[in-house]
């Protein structure tokens, strides 16, 4: 299968999984208040899992810290993914295995000299997902009230990710206010 074809598999894939998940995941979340979405890849580009945060289990998650001695965490958590709250790895739904099957094994096949266009495109297929998702308004009404982007979730390379994708998903309004995420950490 050329490469083309199987990234735009892989995206209706995507777009069904992150669909599913995120009304599925809408059930624990409840009354909380979205802030943010993230779809999040490795440094290998085998795997993606999707996840979305609430003010109220950042608020939860940084109390425990403070209750346990800790300083306040708050920032450092709002913004990293692998802390969140919400994540389409809890489901095991047969959508997102669906996903990760069919990268892993595609990835499987890719040579080395050829995987820096690979990951690349991964990340525009990411990219995409999530942007027809939000003008769909799958995950809010008004585009403003969250931030949407992708990760990387074991790479140097994370925050220029996370950069880049959230420029391309969001307003500039709150693509400003992301840029700033990192200002209140030592």
């Amino acid at each position: 299968m050329k490469l083309n074809a199987f990234f735009k598999e892989l995206e209706k894939k995507m777009v069904n999984a992150i669909k599913n998940d995120f009304k599925e995941m809408l059930h624990f979340i409840g009354d909380e208040r979205i802030y943010a979405v993230c779809f999040v890849t490795d440094s290998e580009a085998r795997t993606t899992f999707f996840v979305a945060n609430t003010y109220e289990y950042i608020e939860k998650r940084d109390q425990e810290y403070i209750e346990k001695g800790w300083e306040s965490a708050y920032d450092e958590l709002k913004w990293d993914p692998s802390d969140w709250g919400y994540g389409n790895s809890h489901f095991q739904s047969d959508a997102s295995m669906s996903v990760a099957s069919y990268l892993s094994e595609k990835r499987d096949d890719i040579e080395e000299e050829i995987f820096d266009g690979f990951e690349e495109k991964l990340h525009t297929t990411m990219i995409s997902v999530l942007d027809n998702l939000h003008n769909e308004k799958v995950f809010c009404q008004n585009k403003d009230d969250i931030t949407v982007f992708i990760s990387m979730s074991d790479d140097e390379r994370t925050e220029e990710v996370e950069n880049y994708s959230a420029r391309s998903l969001n307003s500039e309004k709150v693509y400003n206010e992301f840029l700033k995420r990192f200002d209140n950490i030592l």
